[in-house]
């Protein structure tokens, strides 16, 4: 998984913020309306149940292995959504760092059900910061497990991503259904992206909302400058998603089957 490191600034100028990147040396990369379809991952509770399902019937050392390292992908999002108060004793009783190091140290599987976190776990729901993400930009069409970290104490989102190329969108959306992805909805953004030392600046327009610009980098003394020379300070920057900009005009896009331009 490659980890990400991005701010926003909200309602930019698309004509100063092109003008000023271009005068600052940025270059160019494209522009293009992409074309997105969203699919939910099974809720955790019910991935929580399978994988202890699995853990009790395991035939092997193999088949062991393979759901105890599903059980620690698994309980990352876990602690990433519970609190801090719920989550420090049972570290504190096992002496780890994290959830998923608990599984290293207990070899039987009657003791993971019972762990102090697990009724909360069986009334989880669908992860609302980590879904599937198919996307055609141009010529391009990438497939995602898209992971946004809820715990940050910073106004930088802290972002996982596992991507991938594939070579046709409705061959992938098949493929995803067939495999018990229900697709959430499709949805359109134009997107202008530039590249500046270590950054990536896009600056992305979705139907309803102003536009704003989102960088992502390295080196955050990268980031400062082109915050600076685009007339913003590190005061102007947000830490949210497209979801929570709706969400602040009173919609809900995981509700809208399609969300375009037209």
């Amino acid at each position: 998984m490659s980890m990400e490191t991005e701010i926003k600034i909200l309602n930019v100028s698309i004509n100063d913020v092109e003008r000023t990147l271009k005068e600052m040396g940025a270059i160019f990369v494209g522009k293009n309306l992409q074309k997105i379809y969203t699919y939910d991952l099974p809720t955790i509770a019910h991935r929580y149940q399978e994988i202890l399902f699995k853990l009790n019937h395991s035939k092997g050392v193999l088949e062991m292995t393979s759901y105890k390292q599903r059980l620690k992908t698994l309980l990352v999002e876990v602690e990433d959504l519970l609190l801090e108060e719920d989550v420090q004793p049972i570290l504190s009783k096992y002496a780890v760092e994290s959830l998923q190091d608990i599984v290293n140290k207990i070899n039987d599987v009657k003791e993971l059900e019972f762990l102090a976190v697990t009724p909360k776990i069986l009334n989880m729901g669908v992860n609302p910061n980590k879904w599937i993400r198919l996307r055609r930009t141009g010529d391009k069409t990438t497939l995602t497990v898209k992971h946004v970290f809820e715990k940050n104490n910073s106004k930088v989102q802290k972002v996982g991503e596992f991507e991938i190329r594939v070579d046709d969108v409705d061959a992938t959306d098949a493929l995803l259904s067939a495999l018990g992805f229900a697709k959430r909805n499709v949805q359109e953004k134009e997107r202008i992206q530039y590249k500046y030392k270590d950054a990536e600046i896009d600056i992305d327009h979705w139907p309803l909302l102003d536009p704003y610009m989102e960088i992502e980098f390295d080196n955050e003394n990268t980031c400062r400058e082109i915050l600076n020379k685009c007339g913003y300070s590190w005061d102007d920057v947000v830490s949210c998603n497209t979801e929570d900009l709706y969400r602040n005009k009173g919609m809900n896009i995981k509700e809208i089957p399609e969300l375009l331009f037209k």
